[in-house]
Formats: C-alpha cells, structure tokens, sequence
C-alpha cells in the first residue's frame, strides 16, 4: 500500500517539469499499461522509462499492480485532470500576461482549458471586421456582457432582431442611461424592442460576446482598462459553452431596470 506524506507543491511542480513524466501520467490516464507498452508508447527507452516510473511512484501519482501493470493513484487522476489548465495557460501565457482574469468566475478559471478552441485576435480593426463577419451569420442568440455598443452595430442587430434572434444585453449601471438609449434604438418597432433584455450590473470590468457561431472575450489591460485590441475569439462548442458561462454567471448577479 503507498503512503503519502504529502509533497510541497514545488515539488509536484517538480514531477511535472519533466516532458517524459507528462507523458507517461497522460497515457495512464486512458488504461493501465505494462511497462512494455507503456515504454512503446511514450517512445522511451527503458531505462529512460524505468527512472521516470520510479520517480512517479515514489511520489505516489502511480502504482503498480501484481501483475506488473501501471495506474495512476486517485492523486495522479486529480494530478492529472489539473494538467491541461496548467498547459493552456502556459500555451497563451503572453495573453494572460498582458490581462487581468480577476473578473474571471472562480469556477470557470478551473477550465481554462476550453481556450485551447480560441485564437488570438490583435488590433481593433480586425477585431471588430471579424465580429461583424460572424454576427452576419448568427441565427439563434446573442448574448452580449458589455459597457459599450457601437452604433454601427445597430443596423445589423436590427436585421437580427427582425429574423427572430434572442437578444440579451448586460452592462454597467452607470452606463445605463445612454445604453441601447432612444438615439441608439430609434427606428425600432416596439415588437422588436420587447425581443432585447437588457439588465444591469454595478462594474464591469470583463466582455464577453457570445452566440450560436462564435464566443468572444475581452479582458482589462496593465492599465485596468478593457483591452479592445486583444481579445480571444473561438468557435468551438467548449469555449463558446464557456463565455456562456460567464454570461450567465453576472447575469445572476444583474438586474432589470
């Protein structure tokens, strides 16, 4: 039976550093393999292999059974499925270097890994090119948790709304006032203006645009502005199921007018 003492988290960092351990707690994370496949799979040597199992099993992410078979330990498994959160962050490490994910929900920043779906986008042209390309081609939703709404948004929100697109609209209270105000909706049918809800909220410090074709985020710069020149774009279902989240997370905590 293994013991644990517990390990500092350097020193979990530590059984982690290494490309060929990663390897090895990932292939054990599908079955339990002999040291045979386990060697032929992570394309080791067994040496190699061997000095890498021991390290693991005396930290006790693995053990091995009478029949000479590998398997993560419960703490490997846990180990483990904390692994691609570590790896997205570091893949995307110059966006969250340069932005602020405090406005980020505590549960949500546990599944970063979603953002393996999204790119990068830089510039404010092409950012706001792009999302005028894809909110051509939306038909279902648009949920938008923004302290801003250009009005060259409107004619197309306006041919959305008449095509029977759900509409739902955030944004800071202090802001309320000239949000979506009269100027912005004139020319709307009361029909259509009944099809936005739109709730509020005290600060807003995160965007998020989300809808059946695409999931947009936008977070605070160095200077704790909304960066509108970096943000992260996908079109993946975990991703967009993400900013959904989001949404639906400071949706709770707004309110109507």
């Amino acid at each position: 039976m293994l013991e644990c003492k517990g390990m500092k988290s350097h020193e979990l960092f530590a059984e982690l550093s290494s490309e060929s351990r990663l390897a090895i707690l990932k292939a054990l994370e599908k079955e339990s393999l002999t040291f045979t496949r386990l060697t032929n799979t992570i394309n080791a040597t067994s040496p190699e292999a061997a000095r890498q199992l021991n390290r693991l099993f005396k930290s006790s992410l693995i053990s091995k059974d009478s029949e000479g078979c590998y398997s993560l330990t419960s703490l490997g498994r846990l180990v483990v499925s904390s692994i691609p959160n570590l790896e997205i962050i570091a893949q995307k490490s110059d966006f969250f270097l340069h932005h602020d994910t405090s406005a980020i929900p505590p549960h949500l920043l546990r599944e970063l890994d979603a953002f393996e779906e999204a790119e990068e986008v830089h510039g404010v042209f092409t950012v706001v090119n792009r999302t005028t390309q894809l909110l051509e081609e939306m038909h279902e939703y648009a949920w938008y948790l923004t302290d801003d709404f250009p009005h060259f948004f409107m004619p197309l929100i306006k041919k959305k709304l008449n095509e029977g697109v759900n509409f739902r609209v955030i944004s800071p209270w202090k802001f309320g006032e000239g949000f979506l105000s009269e100027d912005l909706l004139s020319g709307l049918p009361e029909k259509l203006l009944k099809a936005i809800e739109i709730r509020y909220i005290d600060e807003l410090r995160i965007i998020v645009n989300i809808n059946d074709r695409f999931g947009m985020l936008a977070l605070p710069g160095p200077d704790g502005k909304i960066d509108r020149d970096y943000v992260l774009i996908g079109y993946g279902s975990r991703f967009k199921d993400w900013c959904k989240g989001v949404f639906e997370y400071y949706f709770k905590a707004s309110r109507r007018c």
